[in-house]
């Protein structure tokens, strides 16, 4: 801060003001209007006079009037005196004051009896003593964006006690970078000689270790005209078990089918953890129970629960580890779908009379092993060949997988496109009538592809007994099974041709050519459905694969997947949650109803052609349904707490100085005295109240001295004017007599 600054910097401009008494005085100096008046010739002689007198007095009214004008006009551009001594000159001494509170889910970590929350606010009282009555004060809570408590008024203590009495840690992370900006905003619409920023936190290193330049360029700018403080409320202890992951691992959704998920749990604190217990509950009641042995210091260990799915809709999932000092993050939520039935065309690209000759046999043997069996009502597969497709309606498919399919049309391409947009699955397999080149042209509609890949040539490897395979992509739906097989029998599986492919934007390998970087399974998003490629044949020609144990595995797991829905995805607090509805059947008002109970409208939009809502910003984890028709079930989502803001350890000593160097950012630590520090740094005083005064007063001396002047001149002019009269009369007499 300078010596001087002004709050209202445009108000200067009425400076210029002081222009008006000066143009005023010269107009009326250099106007002249002739009168022939015998008084007005005596009263011309008494001002030549005293014309050097009165000059100087006009002259002195000037100055008092431009001097008024100034002293109002800098007045109401509100100066400050930034100096220990201004007082002596009577100024205003007035803090503004902004306090951004984090309130991620971290601050409700418990390291002693209190949380850290708890004594972030007490924190915060200690610089509320600090302020005066009408001081401007700014409360702002940090989370993944910032929430205004109170935007710029006047302190009084008990509406603060209030407040702070009500806020709480939110279920979500520190969004830096854009809780700032709303702090910086709220810093220029305080008005205040002296401005101060607390920035009240526990130091996340997750959060501050590494502070991006945006946010070094905020506090750049704030220290310009205020003071930041950076008040850690930091512990060493920072022991946290936390759920940082759980969804479907493998499993077919179908009805009567036994599903397996898994949870993984992350040590985030300094020491080892033993016996953790994880639980797994399904609408609400147990289901399944596992212990994990022992989780080491800050690593993370996966264990497997297992659910049996006997009801088509949506079924709400849950796991759960014991209470420890933070239990936002304790609990994880999913989502899971299961299909009245699942109907899959498979489309045979070269079909024959004999046995495991056609090109799907093994495809449909993998996904329907044992005709009229339990799982025969809830999936269903409907063989087809390939001249039979233009009959089909593909809508009424959740999966159409294509075998060595040749010849597409434009027709057919430009359908599968709408297919795929629209949220259906497409799986398409290679094979010996596939010419690279023209695939790729044919399934391209404009500028976008249904292929992750543009295909390239047919391989033949150098080995007889052909290539192996192995996972591209850790943690994929579709091959996660694979990464806990065996290494001996994923290389059971050989393949002596497929063709080389070259991933296009979008794309992404789940499986590759071992040794090498050829994609031998792929995937795309387009629209709302996602297409699968594999590059090899569907039948025995280029490999083994399909009498390989692990073949039903993925086509089964690629089912499972290519058939979810958008909502059995797993969404963050905060994050926007967008879904599609039914093209008809939809309430003018739908209605999200979130894990407290609570219903709220959601104005129905459109997105790809399709009805949809938009969530914003759910603010809890937990189960949220979405109700859009009557007499139907409503869409289910789960929102989950963010996994990074579980990593609770905090920055402290170098480590945190280290963070904010470069920046005038002071960091008072949990035993530093606040007040002295307060007290000491506080400068900065208001002038505005004695620059007013002083432009009044000037404004009374102005219109006092011109009325004295203008007095004293009549009366001097009245004088000489009667001793004209009398020397004239004498003479007159003189001559007379």
């Amino acid at each position: 801060m300078g010596f001087l600054d002004f709050l209202y910097k445009p108000m200067l401009w009425g400076a210029l003001a002081i222009a008006v008494p000066i143009l005023i005085h010269l107009l009326n100096r250099f106007r002249h209007k002739r009168i022939d008046w015998a008084a007005m010739e005596l009263l011309r002689r008494a001002l030549v006079i005293r014309a050097r007198q009165i000059r100087i007095e006009d002259i002195l009214v000037l100055i008092l009037r431009c001097l008024a004008v100034l002293l109002l006009a800098l007045a109401m551009a509100r100066p400050t005196l930034s100096t220990a001594g201004a007082k002596w000159f009577g100024a205003e001494s007035r803090v503004g004051v902004v306090i951004a509170l984090d309130a991620s889910f971290s601050m409700a970590h418990r390291p002693g009896v209190s949380t850290r929350f708890d004594q972030a606010i007490e924190r915060v009282r200690e610089v509320l003593k600090t302020l005066d009555p009408g001081s401007p004060v700014s409360l702002v809570l940090m989370g993944s964006y910032a929430r205004v408590k109170l935007g710029c008024v006047s302190y009084d203590a008990k509406r603060l006690d209030k407040e702070l009495a009500e806020v709480a840690p939110l279920p979500e992370r520190l969004n830096l970078e854009l809780c700032i900006e709303e702090v910086q905003r709220l810093l220029k619409e305080t008005r205040a000689p002296m401005r101060e920023v607390y920035f009240v936190t526990d130091a996340q290193a997750t959060s501050w270790r590494e502070i991006s330049e945006k946010v070094k360029t905020a506090l750049g700018e704030m220290s310009q005209t205020a003071n930041l403080f950076y008040l850690s409320i930091a512990s060493e202890t920072g022991e946290n078990l936390a759920l940082t992951n759980f969804g479907l691992a493998s499993g077919t959704l179908r009805r009567g089918a036994i599903a397996r998920y898994v949870a993984e749990v992350t040590n985030f604190g300094r020491q080892d953890q033993e016996r953790v217990s994880v639980a797994l509950t399904l609408e609400g009641k147990a289901v399944d129970q596992r212990v994990i042995d022992r989780i080491p210091k800050g690593e993370a260990r996966t264990v497997p629960l297992f659910a049996r799915l006997d009801a088509a809709g949506n079924s709400r999932l849950a796991a759960q580890i014991a209470p420890d000092p933070l239990t936002t993050d304790n609990v994880r939520y999913a989502v899971t779908h299961v299909a009245e039935q699942v109907r899959v065309l498979v489309v045979d690209g070269a079909p024959s009379d004999e046995p495991f000759k056609s090109e799907t046999d093994y495809l449909a043997t993998a996904l329907s092993p044992r005709r009229g069996g339990p799982a025969a009502a809830s999936l269903s597969v409907r063989v087809i060949p390939s001249q039979s497709l233009r009959d089909e309606r593909l809508s009424d498919y959740q999966v159409v997988i294509l075998a060595n399919l040749s010849g597409v049309t434009e027709a057919l391409a430009a359908a599968l496109h709408t297919y795929v947009g629209q949220g259906g699955g497409l799986i398409v397999f290679l094979g010996d009538k596939t010419i690279p080149r023209d695939l790729n042209a044919r399934l391209a509609v404009g500028e976008k592809s249904l292929l992750p890949a543009r295909l390239l040539a047919v391989a033949d490897p150098k080995d007889p007994e052909g290539v192996t395979m192995q996972p591209a992509l850790s943690g994929h739906p579709v091959t996660v099974p694979f990464e806990a097989l065996p290494p001996e029998l994923l290389n059971a599986a050989r393949f002596t041709r497929y063709v080389r492919g070259e991933l296009i934007k979008g794309g992404r390998v789940l499986l590759k050519i071992t040794g090498t970087n050829d994609p031998l399974l792929a995937e795309k998003g387009l629209g709302r459905g996602r297409v699968l490629l594999f590059t090899s044949s569907a039948d025995r020609d280029w490999t083994n694969f399909v009498v390989n144990p692990t073949y039903p595995i993925l086509l089964h797991q690629a089912i499972t997947y290519l058939s979810r829905q958008e909502h059995e995805r797993s969404f963050a607090v905060g994050e926007a949650i967008a879904l599609a509805l039914p093209r008809s059947g939809v309430q003018a008002n739908v209605l999200m109803r979130d894990p407290t109970g609570k219903d709220f409208p959601l104005q129905v939009g459109e997105r790809e052609g399709h009805p949809a809502i938009t969530h914003e910003r759910p603010a809890l984890p937990g189960f949220y349904e979405a109700r859009y028709a009557a007499g139907l079930p409503p869409i289910v989502v789960a929102v989950n707490a963010e996994p990074a803001e579980s990593d609770v350890r905090s920055l402290l000593g170098a480590e945190l100085a280290a963070a904010f160097r470069g920046t005038s950012v002071r960091i008072l630590a949990r035993g530093d005295d606040l007040a002295l520090a307060v007290k000491t740094g506080r400068v900065g005083h208001e002038l505005w109240r004695i620059l007013m005064i002083l432009g009044l007063a000037m404004f009374a001396l102005e219109s006092f001295l011109a009325w004295f002047f203008s007095r004293r001149m009549a009366g001097a002019a009245a004088k000489e004017a009667t001793k004209e009269e009398l020397l004239g009369t004498r003479a007159a007499e003189v001559k007379g007599g």
